[in-house]
């Protein structure tokens, strides 16, 4: 569950833009390329099993992240560019001073990577069906009060671990911020020195050396990620509610012009001889096989 949470807190920030894949590239493309290599096999053959989960986890956290940096290649700044660096570095001093990561965390993000970590950990009612047996379902009958005293008697210290659990999270988020902050700032340099000029540049520090200018500069960072701006993403809710009908549509007209791929049985015989050499397996075994696309489509709720 931990790590599950770890790469759930720090996936979440890939929506605010700090630096995270999605959490299908963390959990899943990252965790096969992890584990998918006979080098990083060896690599855990004399861990114990504390050491290969820790080793596993970087493993996982260090591809996601490099995923992430080859999702985004910039282009090397030209020597013009280059050359306006230093300017540039000024201007993101001024934009995202020292510490702004750490005032962003405890104004807007702290609460929400709260509220995540709750969510990732057990709700009571799962909790008590882990410990007694009794299927989650079966306990919704229970009263809020019921099930708290039924899962005291099991885990009277659930609430302070929860409690606990989601401080140390929260924390470490707060200090990941912390540490990536001067690579986003030299980043954000290298943005500027490719969207502005040097008169550009120099007109516009001018501007920050003032009491109102460097307001506006540090705040302009900050400013993305304000309640009042964080708040209204719940209009996403109402807005793709609007938007699936027509999405729906589009998907059926997609389907009905490409159509689906075929099953192994729906494959000519020669098609089928061809099929079975090339993955290696024969025509009996891909006879007998359900294919995970099939079974993915089983479990998923369809599009209404």
């Amino acid at each position: 569950m931990i790590r599950h949470t770890i790469l759930g807190l720090t996936a979440s920030l890939a929506a605010l833009g700090l630096a995270a894949p999605p959490l299908a590239a963390l959990d899943h493309g990252a965790a096969e390329k992890a584990a998918g290599t006979e080098n990083q096999k060896d690599e855990f053959l004399f861990l114990t099993e504390e050491e290969e989960a820790q080793a596993q986890l970087e493993q996982e956290l260090s591809d996601a992240f490099a995923m992430f940096g080859e999702m985004f290649k910039a282009d090397p700044l030209t020597p013009e560019q280059e050359a306006l660096l230093p300017l540039a570095t000024q201007m993101a001093g001024f934009i995202m001073p020292e510490g702004s990561f750490r005032t962003a965390m405890d104004e807007s993000l702290e609460p929400m990577m709260a509220m995540i970590a709750d969510d990732a950990a057990s709700t009571p009612r799962s909790r008590l069906a882990a410990l007694s047996g009794v299927e989650t379902g079966a306990l919704d009958a229970l009263s809020d009060e019921d099930a708290q005293e039924a899962l005291d008697i099991f885990d009277p210290q659930f609430a302070a671990r929860s409690a606990r659990t989601s401080a140390a999270l929260t924390g470490m988020i707060g200090k990941l911020l912390e540490a990536v902050e001067p690579a986003y700032r030299e980043g954000l340099s290298r943005a500027i020195a490719r969207r502005f000029d040097e008169a550009e540049m120099r007109e516009l520090l001018a501007f920050f050396a003032t009491p109102l200018g460097a307001k506006f500069a540090s705040q302009s960072f900050l400013v993305q990620y304000d309640p009042q701006v964080m708040g209204v993403m719940e209009a996403m809710g109402p807005a793709a509610v609007k938007l699936l009908p027509d999405v729906t549509e589009e998907f059926a007209a997609i389907g009905a012009e490409f159509g689906d791929g075929r099953k192994f049985s729906e494959l000519s015989a020669a098609e089928r001889t061809r099929a079975a050499r090339l993955i290696g397996k024969s025509e009996r075994e891909l006879d007998a096989l359900v294919p995970e696309a099939m079974i993915e489509d089983e479990g998923e709720d369809p599009i209404t």
